[in-house]
């Protein structure tokens, strides 16, 4: 079989346009840095490489949930740090308070301290992280602890046997104080707020079961089998309510795996066994009422509120490094992940320049090769 120099020379063409488009594809990879630009480039490793940039941001999704979740958990933790110092301290003035050799002055002085660990534990229950509380279950962007209860009670030294009841009539103007009803006779009263040592009201007249008001409140004091005597005291106290709920805010961390990154605050300031506050103002109206029964009362009632705090950053504690060795995980996927998409998408720069370099040169031959194959066809055309 004859062939003609057009044949040769066509033949040399094509040669030399698969060299260019061979030079143009490494030239692309020495701009891009990767070894297919597009699917074209390589069908079946450009399906691994999006097989593997899913898993990459499935993963790093992933890990941004769980360190959002190990932030959360940590702050929680620090910050029920102070809770349980807090509670320590109160049980630590419970103990100095409870001898007999205190002075009514010195126990109304350790109730300026003690009212302010219930603020501070107040303000611990209603920490925000990036504006939304964290112990307010999922209802996260509704304070938790606020005032909103009231609760009355009759001093057990009464000579009379009058009873009290009391309600909340406004919420917005509630304190989160302690107050003492005192008889000055057995038809007037007084009104004193223990928390701030300043009197709400004096010269009321007292009559058997209607209401009086004062700083948001309604208390009703009815006879019982007669009217209440000179020095009857009634105390009423307003207390915290909870307003968020006791739901877990759940992440996921794997297919169907998910963690709890909260622990709601009614399951460690006003449960599941004790209520903080409670026991703090408990211990707060026996120090400025120099009870010296109650105080005693308050020492085991402040150390199992110490309990339940450290029970609660336990919890938090076993989730933190639950999360931490997910994460530890994750990043070792991560990791592995990148370096095998790399392989198959990452040009070998060296390699490639080296073969942009031979091409090059294969090229410039070719062409030189064309060249000839034009003189020796222009030749035998002349001749």
């Amino acid at each position: 079989m004859r062939v003609t120099d057009r044949q040769q020379v066509d033949v040399l063409l094509r040669a030399i346009q698969r060299i260019q488009g061979n030079i143009g594809d490494r030239n692309e990879q020495v701009s891009s840095g990767k070894l297919v630009n597009r699917p074209s480039d390589d069908p079946a490793a450009s399906e691994r490489i999006n097989q593997f940039r899913n898993v990459l941001r499935t993963t790093e999704h992933r890990l941004a949930t769980v360190n959002e979740g190990v932030g959360r958990l940590n702050l929680s933790d620090s910050v029920l740090g102070t809770a349980g110092n807090t509670m320590q301290r109160a049980k630590e003035l419970a103990l100095n308070m409870a001898s007999d050799t205190n002075t009514s002055v010195e126990r109304r002085n350790a109730a300026l301290e003690v009212q302010q660990l219930i603020l501070g534990v107040a303000g611990i229950a209603n920490t925000q992280l990036n504006g939304r509380f964290l112990f307010a279950g999922t209802q996260t962007k509704t304070e938790p602890f606020v005032p909103g209860s009231a609760t009355g009670s009759a001093s057990t030294s009464n000579g009379g046997s009058a009873n009290i009841a009391v309600s909340v009539a406004t919420v917005s103007a509630l304190q989160p104080d302690s107050y003492q009803i005192q008889f000055t006779s057995s038809t007037q009263f007084d009104v004193l707020n223990l928390t701030t040592n300043q009197t709400v009201s004096s010269g009321n007249t007292y009559s058997s079961g209607v209401a009086f008001s004062f700083d948001g409140l309604d208390a009703t004091i009815t006879d019982g089998g007669g009217p209440p005597a000179t020095g009857d005291k009634f105390f009423v106290r307003v207390g915290y309510t909870y307003q968020g709920d006791g739901a877990a805010i759940e992440m996921e961390i794997g297919d169907g795996r998910t963690v709890e990154t909260n622990v709601p605050g009614n399951q460690i300031f006003s449960g599941p066994t004790v209520d903080l506050f409670q026991d703090l103002q408990d211990f707060h109206q026996a120090l400025v009422t120099n009870d010296v029964q109650g105080i005693q009362a308050a020492i085991g009632q402040l150390d199992q509120s110490h309990s339940q705090v450290t029970d609660a950053r336990a919890t938090i504690g076993a989730r933190v490094n639950r999360l931490e060795t997910i994460k530890d995980g994750l990043d070792l996927l991560s990791v592995n992940t990148q370096t095998l998409r790399s392989n198959f998408e990452d040009a070998d720069i060296a390699q490639v320049a080296s073969d942009l370099a031979t091409l090059q040169n294969t090229l410039e031959a070719s062409m030189s090769t064309l060249a000839r194959q034009f003189q020796t066809s222009l030749l035998n055309f002349i001749k």
